[in-house]
């Protein structure tokens, strides 16, 4: 911006991304009213001036034990299931994505094949056919960590589930990915492959 004078700060008020005007930008003390993905043209010192806020295509979840990437499209939803049992979701609309359960006082490494378990079992008992192609994987953050993966067919339609679990003495996390419309572009398996690519657990 041409008017270097002014000290500019932007404040996240909401977490909405629709049209509402959900933001705050403080321009030199004052504060303006804007929408994400939208224009606003406001007086600044007598001065007309079109200010827009846009959010990143690729934006960092930053966690204290790890971190990954994702797009913007998607929505980072946190519940806390016990004191010591955080889940982190990301999902679209379809049903796929990732499900992180982040573990603060033991080491979850023994619960990965028991949550694979406990994810395909009621397609299995339906009829779905599975196959197991698990496979070894080298995060981004240098560590090689095994992934669980299930393939499960049925009557043409396939849903892919991996499971991959990352201790330390105390803590740690079990990721879970679900591609329940292989095939179908509906952003699971962009999103996916992106956290795949990405994740990087914290020394």
């Amino acid at each position: 911006m041409k008017y270097n004078y002014l000290f500019i700060a932007l404040f996240f008020i909401a977490t909405s991304v629709n049209a509402q005007k959900d933001y705050v930008i403080t321009v030199d003390g004052k504060d303006y009213e804007i929408a994400l993905d939208s224009n606003e043209d406001v007086k600044i010192k007598g001065k007309l001036v079109n200010i827009a806020l846009k959010k990143k295509d690729t934006l960092l979840l930053d966690d204290d034990y790890f971190e990954l990437k994702y797009t913007k499209q998607h929505k980072v939803s946190r519940v806390e299931i016990e004191s010591d049992i955080e889940q982190i979701m990301l999902m679209t609309a379809g049903g796929s994505g990732l499900i992180i359960q982040k573990y603060g006082s033991f080491n979850p490494s023994m619960l990965q094949e028991m949550m694979m378990n406990e994810v395909t079992k009621e397609s299995v008992s339906y009829g779905y056919n599975l196959k197991r192609e698990d496979y070894d994987k080298e995060l981004s953050s240098g560590e090689t960590i095994k992934v669980l993966k299930s393939v499960l067919t049925y009557k043409g339609e396939t849903e892919v589930y991996e499971v991959m679990a990352h201790g330390k003495k105390d803590e740690g996390i079990i990721v879970m990915t679900l591609n329940m419309n292989l095939g179908v572009e509906d952003g699971g398996e962009d999103m996916i492959q992106l956290m795949w690519n990405s994740l990087s657990i914290k020394p």
